[in-house]
């Protein structure tokens, strides 16, 4: 349980911020602030959380789900037209490799990818990730 949260939230670190240039109906990608991030693994809830996205984060969302924990190699990597479709594989930084598979829609403000994995062991794990922007701004004491 802890794991898939774990990578549930380190996908929530990765696609979680957006600037869009375009309409609200049209997104590139997802808009900067603070956000509110659910995880489910399977149908049992794994937590929730706020965080405060950066255009930094942003950029990474449009490339994929990755953190510094992680090297990230997407073979499928699309995100756009409200579309995420991605294909790959985690690498940790001592070379343990893990598939991902993650498949989601999303807006400028919100997002959800259903996030399915195999840990370092060949645990196949599977679970969701919804988030919402509930303001433009972050709180001073944000994350």
């Amino acid at each position: 349980m802890r794991l898939i949260a774990l990578a549930l939230t380190v996908a929530g670190l990765a696609t979680t911020a957006g600037m869009s240039l375009a309409a609200p109906s049209t997104p590139n990608t997802i808009l900067p602030g603070h956000w509110e991030y659910s995880y489910k693994v399977g149908p049992i809830p794994a937590g929730d959380e706020t965080r405060c996205l950066k255009q930094s984060d942003v950029e990474q969302f449009a490339k994929g789900i990755c953190t510094r924990k992680y090297t990230c190699d997407y073979e499928t990597r699309v995100v756009k037209d409200g579309k995420i479709a991605l294909k790959g594989t985690w690498t940790d930084k001592k070379g343990r490799v893990a598939p991902v598979t993650a498949k989601g829609g999303y807006t400028a403000e919100s997002f959800q990818l259903d996030v399915k994995m195999k840990t370092v062991n060949g645990i196949p794990l599977a679970g969701v990730m919804d988030a919402r922007r509930v303001g433009a701004t972050c709180p001073a004491d944000a994350k």
